[in-house]
């Protein structure tokens, strides 16, 4: 019996091994391990990509978030609405600013942020929303974007997910005033460690979030506030420059492993899947289905050698780390059937045609 991993990252390492060997190889020689050349590429090279005005990059896409709230001016106690689906360091981020993450309902369709609870989740308190493209498919940008403006909110595009992605034909990360980013190395576009960036449209900010990454610095010895040490590392930006260039043509592909997982399972009865629309261009981070046998599937699969994950099992307000947000069971449905029903199905573009196949037969028998 083959194994079919859910992801693999073996094989995006073969793609580009001799190229970061090189790289590499070069960096040590030059002990140029620290900023220079390579990140500077990469951080140009992303922001051209996006069609943005910047990117800066950061050690990672918890403190891409950190620093993009701080950057925005959050106060202690202010509130930033955050969607309840979605991984722990969207709201983490919030909190470790000093301010307080107020969990909003997702949407049933696509697991997003909904929009007409965002409103209602409003007060005089709030200062700003993370909208979270979740699992590489495009949040309702127009409906948040409007939102926001209405109540004088600042948004952050939370886009770990999404790199590449388009909404109405323009590439997320275009759409609040700043945008984060993970390339941990499952991500679509990943480097083979830590690294993240903040990307963005206005230089002011742009500025502010570098000025923040290294320790408020203004001068050798000279700082202005007190920042942090944040930076992406020039052994994985050098990483970022092999892949970027494949981008396009591994979203490509997961796009069409995706539709091959649509057709094969859009008739089973107990399986929901997430909804496409016209107006956006998903780039499917994972193959997300719902179902309530969820675990059951889970363990038949595996019996099969097939992997998948649990992306997320615990909706946020749920989770003991925001328990003094005061929201509870029952309080937020659709995010927490989501977190019992969820199951990723095997998603990375290496995946072969009759390793795609071999998954949808195993789903389709286990209701058979």
């Amino acid at each position: 019996m083959s194994e079919i991993p859910g992801f693999d990252l073996q094989r995006a390492v073969a793609q580009v091994a001799r190229e970061v060997h090189e790289r590499w190889v070069s960096l040590t020689e030059r002990t140029a391990f620290v900023g220079g050349a390579e990140v500077e590429a990469f951080e140009q090279a992303f922001a051209d990509f996006l069609s943005a005005t910047g990117c800066v990059g950061v050690a990672n896409g918890t403190d891409a978030l950190e620093l993009a709230i701080r950057a925005l001016g959050l106060e202690p106690g202010d509130e930033v609405i955050v969607p309840a689906f979605t991984f722990i360091a969207t709201a983490a981020a919030v909190t470790l600013a000093g301010g307080r993450p107020v969990f909003a309902e997702v949407e049933s369709t696509t697991l997003n942020l909904d929009p007409d609870d965002l409103r209602q989740r409003i007060t005089d308190r709030t200062v700003g929303v993370i909208g979270v493209h979740l699992y590489g498919r495009p949040f309702q940008v127009d409906a948040i974007v409007e939102a926001c403006r209405e109540h004088r909110l600042w948004l952050i595009e939370d886009a770990a997910q999404a790199h590449g992605a388009r909404w109405q034909g323009t590439a997320v990360g275009n759409f609040g005033q700043l945008s984060t980013w993970s390339f941990y190395p499952a991500k679509n576009l990943g480097c083979f460690g830590d690294g993240g960036a903040v990307t963005g449209n206005d230089t002011e900010l742009l500025d502010r979030v570098r000025l923040l990454a290294n320790h408020g610095r203004t001068a050798h010895y000279e700082h202005s506030e007190v920042g942090r040490n944040s930076r992406l590392d020039a052994l994985q930006a050098a990483v970022l420059n092999c892949r970027l260039p494949l981008l396009e043509a591994d979203n490509e592909r997961r796009r069409a492993i995706a539709q091959t997982y649509r057709e094969a399972l859009s008739q089973l009865r107990d399986v929901r899947l997430l909804e496409d629309r016209s107006d956006r261009l998903p780039v499917y981070h994972q193959m997300t289905i719902l179902l309530p046998q969820r675990d059951a599937l889970r363990d038949h699969l595996a019996a099969r050698g097939i992997g998948s994950g649990l992306q997320y099992p615990r909706a946020l307000h749920l989770q003991p780390a925001f328990a003094a947000s005061g929201q509870r069971m029952g309080d937020l449905p659709v995010a927490e059937a989501a977190g019992e029903q969820v199951l990723c199905l095997p998603m990375f573009p290496q995946l072969t045609d009759a390793e795609v196949d071999t998954v949808c037969k195993a789903v389709v028998q286990f209701f058979d």
